[in-house]
């Protein structure tokens, strides 16, 4: 096989990948789970695909998978509005992914300092949280911590930059979609009210993309030794 059909084969696998894996965000009621209070929330699956290509392809690639996903994503599940929002949010996932790659611990230290900032946000607002909002505080709480051990471990070495890209990009794909959201809804209250509950949930994504694929690159790392070994 020539390296331009391995490519042609690996950018069709992972545009197949990426369109099950988007199915699976939309089966998991995410949002129900969280009593309703903040609508359209996703795991993300999809976009741990994205986040390996930004590791293992080209910067060409890396736009051309993300607006692949994207365009067949909203023909497939979603509408006209629903390509809107992703094109959006992919457009600024995958310019942070691909400006913090090297640096990755950039990616975590913001997301930290935009939770804390949640957080004080949502305190201020309402300082004796209970229900739904409890639950919302505790999950931006705990995105700031993950995401300044994130940073801590990633500054020093002790943990691949993995995770801290992952986690600058589900934070910014979030901030993109709320923009978006401001413009074609003539709503930009939408920066104070819900990008804030946003933000946190996003760094929790992040967390959970990054170990996806993490562990993913590690298992294709084996195997493409295995490969190489048994080919000599």
């Amino acid at each position: 096989m020539t390296p331009r059909t391995q490519k042609i084969a690996r950018f069709g696998l992972l545009t197949a990948l990426a369109l099950v894996l988007g199915l699976l965000d939309r089966a998991v009621p995410v949002s129900a789970l969280l009593g309703g209070f903040v609508p359209g929330i996703k795991l993300g699956l999809a976009n741990t695909v994205l986040l390996y290509a930004v590791y293992l392809m080209n910067v060409k690639s890396c736009i051309l998978l993300m607006l692949t996903k994207v365009v067949l994503s909203g023909f497939l599940f979603g509408s006209l509005t629903a390509i809107l929002y992703s094109l959006s949010g992919g457009i600024l996932s995958l310019a942070v992914m691909l400006l913090i790659r090297s640096k990755p611990e950039r990616g975590s230290l913001v997301t930290a300092l935009m939770a804390a900032g949640a957080l004080i946000w949502l305190l201020i607002r309402n300082s004796n949280p209970k229900g739904q909002m409890l639950v919302i505080v505790i999950l931006i709480a705990a995105s700031f911590a993950a995401s300044a051990v994130i940073w801590y471990l990633t500054h020093y070495r002790v943990i691949k930059g993995v995770m801290a890209t992952s986690l600058g990009g589900a934070v910014s794909h979030n901030v993109g979609q709320v923009l978006m959201a401001c413009i074609v809804l003539h709503s930009p209250q939408l920066l104070t009210t819900y990008l804030p509950v946003l933000v946190g949930i996003g760094a929790a994504v992040g967390c959970l993309t990054g170990i996806v694929t993490e562990r993913v690159m590690k298992v294709l790392k084996v195997h493409s030794e295995f490969r190489i070994q048994n080919s000599e």
